[in-house]
């Protein structure tokens, strides 16, 4: 089973067993406006790559991404709440990383499973941006 990992205003604990999953909704709390924001970043990466992002209106698949997000900002993703104060943090990590050069460096990263290009960096970057921007913590759904 994989990872996703949403943007989230509302912390959902999939792994309560009191949780009604038929009351928890795909958008998290997020508001229109917060899709929106996100839903108009995917459509600027995917100008940008040739109709490729990695993140996909509210949610990126974080098993894929969880090494190199952890490379990047020292966070892992395999938590079923991130706040949007640690948010914030990540979102400010990959400002200040250059593509290039983080992915040169993450070749050698000890926990790297896959590899991944700069365009990846990029997406995640405007994906926390964001997030960061809107105040929205992440959601880890596995």
């Amino acid at each position: 089973m994989g990872l996703d990992t949403y943007a989230a205003r509302v912390p959902v604990d999939f792994f309560d067993p009191d949780l009604d999953e038929t009351k928890v909704d795909e958008d998290f709390g997020c508001t229109w406006l917060d899709r929106w924001a996100l839903r108009r970043a995917q459509k600027k990466r995917e100008r940008t790559n040739g109709g490729y992002c990695v993140f996909g209106s509210n949610y990126f698949r974080g098993k894929i991404y969880v090494d190199l997000v952890q490379y990047v900002t020292g966070v892992r993703l395999y938590e079923t709440w991130i706040p949007a104060e640690t948010v914030k943090q990540m979102a400010e990590a990959f400002e200040r990383c250059d593509p290039e050069e983080t992915i040169r460096g993450f070749a050698e990263f000890e926990h790297a499973i896959y590899d991944h290009h700069p365009i990846e960096v990029e997406d995640l970057r405007a994906f926390f941006k964001v997030c960061a921007k809107r105040r929205l913590g992440l959601v880890g759904s596995w």
